[in-house]
């Protein structure tokens, strides 16, 4: 049997954030990853945004007259 969870480190202790599925005496084996706060895509997309707004994308474009933007005959 595996379970995987949270918990909280305090004082130095690991306190599960749900009651363990083992008995008593029971040794496990630990595998001990920091849980991200945010989304790691939502993270990311964070970072392009502020990136946009500190270095914002204009003028590479042509500007287009009423004639390229329209088809006369």
């Amino acid at each position: 049997m595996s379970a995987e969870m949270t918990a909280t480190v305090e004082n130095g202790m690991l306190r599960p954030d749900a009651a363990l599925p083992f008995p008593d005496q029971t040794r496990v084996k630990l595998t001990i990853e920091p849980v991200e706060s945010e989304n790691q895509s939502l993270a990311a997309w964070n970072r392009l945004q502020k990136l946009i707004d500190q270095h914002p994308i204009v003028g590479l474009a042509a500007k287009f007259s009423r004639d390229d933007l329209y088809e006369r005959d």
